[in-house]
């Protein structure tokens, strides 16, 4: 929604309108989206597709391919990135790796997740929490929104007669930043003294989008992968009902319709003259089916650059890996540069101004991030052929082996470890050695 020479009596009326006629029409689309990614409250989007008496037979079957793929399509931060920032700002950095790693998820399931950044006083550290439902507001001829809304409560209250929205809006020339709360009902709910941003020209809410804004700010999700995977749960329940019915229907011909014919093991089946009676099974090809919804699933997977590795396959090789997932490796380079490193930017702006006004801690504008590139794992014998190279050319070290394969290990702690390994060098030990025995120093 664009606004032009706001008023506060104008926010409101704005806010009220948005919150009675669009809110909930807005939001189901992603709701139904989330609900894909947690593969629950999927019953009623499949019983479109059925006959009521159909699904009374069996439960309907469901394959989680949603979230199968983007487990497997997001690894921007599968590894930590390595900021280069100021210590205070690390210091307090809180758990932004961890909900950065579901942030990636949300981003490319909704096609665009915002994060709410907040100080906690107790914890003394940033906290996040990723919004998946939330209105934009926007000035004209400007691409980032100046306000944002969104419900407060859980999905279980969504629904509630009196729902809570909080608002927070950046300041323009037309009237400060504001932030409070705003029930469903216009009851306005003061959070700070005179319902004033405190930070003034930033609101303390981050936006990924999966890609560059071609018409809209909310851009395309992975409506590819629900649609299949709405398709493969419809012939995966089709397959349980052919299933099902492969025991047979009864099927008496040549009687009268109004006979009562009771059936069992131990009653005798009488019938008349011209009477027929028969097991009748589906013509159906199981195998045909089960190839079908294996082609679809391997289509929508490439689609995203995500090869399924079906139990049949043999195995392979690092660099047989590492080949197959080139495609993948230039997707995640690009969220890289187009996604990711634009938002930790922004994240970190957002971050420096709310430690200054709700913690008091100032952090300089020096600010880098470096994200680890994810290669292939390798097999024993590659890994230790590779290291054995790298240290007789100099270019890896115990100490560095160890911080890869452990990078919660402190320095002092690696240390331990390699002077233990001298230690214990020249004794004779049972059994085949470690890489870290076989490579020496």
């Amino acid at each position: 929604m664009i606004i032009t020479n706001l008023t506060e009596k104008m926010m409101y009326d704005i806010l009220m309108e948005s919150i009675k006629d669009n809110y909930d029409r807005e939001q189901e689309h992603r709701e139904l989206a989330m609900d894909y990614f947690e593969s629950i409250n999927l019953q009623d989007d499949l019983k479109k597709y059925f006959d009521s008496d159909s699904l009374s037979q069996i439960p309907p079957a469901y394959l989680n391919l949603t979230r199968n793929v983007i487990d497997r399509r997001c690894q921007v931060y599968q590894e930590q990135p390595l900021r280069y920032a100021d210590e205070k700002y690390l210091e307090h950095i809180g758990d932004l790796d961890s909900s950065m790693k579901e942030f990636e998820k949300l981003v490319y399931l909704l096609g665009t997740e915002a994060l709410y950044t907040y100080w906690n006083d107790d914890k003394q550290k940033l906290m996040y929490r990723p919004i998946h439902f939330f209105t934009p507001f926007f000035r004209p001829n400007e691409d980032d929104p100046f306000m944002v809304m969104w419900q407060v409560e859980s999905q279980l209250q969504a629904r509630s007669e009196d729902a809570q929205f909080m608002v927070w809006s950046k300041a323009t020339e037309d009237m400060p930043g504001k932030h409070f709360m705003i029930s469903s009902k216009g009851k306005i709910t003061s959070i700070i003294e005179g319902d004033v941003n405190p930070f003034g020209d930033i609101i303390p809410i981050n936006f990924g989008h999966r890609s560059f804004m071609t018409r809209d700010f909310m851009r395309a999700g992975a409506d590819d992968l629900i649609d299949a995977n709405r398709s493969i749960n419809i012939m995966l329940t089709e397959m349980a009902l052919s299933s099902r019915f492969q025991l047979g229907q009864p099927v008496i011909s040549g009687i009268d319709t109004e006979a009562r014919i009771q059936f069992g093991q131990d009653k005798a089946l009488i019938l008349p003259e011209q009477a027929s009676f028969e097991y009748v099974t589906p013509n159906a090809n199981v195998t045909a089916m089960k190839e079908s919804i294996k082609f679809l699933i391997d289509s929508v997977s490439q689609a995203n650059n995500v090869k399924i590795n079906w139990s049949s396959n043999a195995p392979e090789s690092g660099l047989s890996k590492k080949m197959s997932q080139l495609d993948l490796q230039d997707s995640l380079r690009s969220d890289i540069e187009q996604i990711y490193r634009p938002f930790e930017r922004q994240q970190f702006k957002i971050a420096q101004r709310i430690l200054e006004v709700s913690g008091g801690i100032n952090v300089s504008d020096e600010f880098s991030v470096d994200f680890q590139e994810r290669s292939a794992p390798m097999s024993t014998d590659e890994e230790l052929k590779y290291y054995e190279w790298a240290f007789k050319n100099n270019l890896e070290t115990r100490q560095s082996y160890l911080r890869k394969k452990n990078p919660d290990l402190k320095e002092e702690e690696i240390q331990e470890i390699v002077d233990q390994i001298d230690e214990e060098a020249p004794q004779q030990q049972e059994g085949p050695a470690s890489i870290l025995d076989r490579l020496g120093s």
